[in-house]
């Protein structure tokens, strides 16, 4: 189970971004504070949704991932990417006593789309103990700001995200999938499984 440690501190798209976007700065009056916040909720909203799609972090921030066993306890691939960092590894066994993996046993493998989790030096990862499990925290994310997203994710964020304001008022029975333009954009972005 992966498990946000933090909240993202902003949404992936800046509120003046999407406004410009919809077309809303050229308007005499700014947005209210309220409108602020609802379009604020609707990026996040769309950033979310993206990085449901993509197995992807956009804005970086901390994340802790359970996991009962090793599916491969050479090289264990990581749930999310980018991970710039692997901060701690933490043994939790059925009685919920906890023994933490010197980091001198492990390593991150760095990978646009597997990150993985290897032992340091060849070898097998730390035996999980039964009925236990590993806990591994990490920061994961493409930037730390949306200034520093790939243009083509943050086109994606925009494109969602006034697709929903613009779709505020239906029904969810009546929403379709995304739109053709942001699978486009996120094609590149996707794991191709086999």
């Amino acid at each position: 189970m992966l498990t946000e440690l933090e909240a993202a501190p902003s949404a992936p798209v800046s509120v003046e971004a999407f406004t410009e976007h919809l077309r809303l700065s050229t308007g005499l009056v700014a947005p209210s504070a309220p409108e602020v916040a609802a379009f604020e909720g609707i990026l996040r909203a769309a950033g979310a949704a993206i990085e449901g799609l993509t197995g992807r972090a956009l804005i970086r921030r901390r994340f802790k991932w359970a996991v009962p066993r090793w599916r491969d306890a050479t090289r264990e691939v990581l749930p999310i990417a980018p991970v710039e960092r692997i901060d701690a590894l933490t043994l939790v066994a059925a009685d919920g006593s906890w023994t933490s993996v010197d980091a001198s046993a492990w390593r991150l493998i760095k990978s646009q789309f597997d990150p993985s989790l290897a032992p340091a030096r060849g070898g097998w990862l730390p035996q999980i103990p039964t009925g236990g499990m590993a806990e591994i925290e990490l920061v994961a994310g493409h930037a730390d700001d949306p200034a520093g997203l790939p243009d083509d994710l943050r086109q994606a964020v925009l494109l969602l995200a006034a697709h929903y304001h613009e779709q505020r008022h239906v029904s969810a029975g009546a929403l379709s999938d995304i739109p053709y333009g942001v699978g486009t954009l996120l094609a590149r972005w996707r794991k191709v499984r086999v």
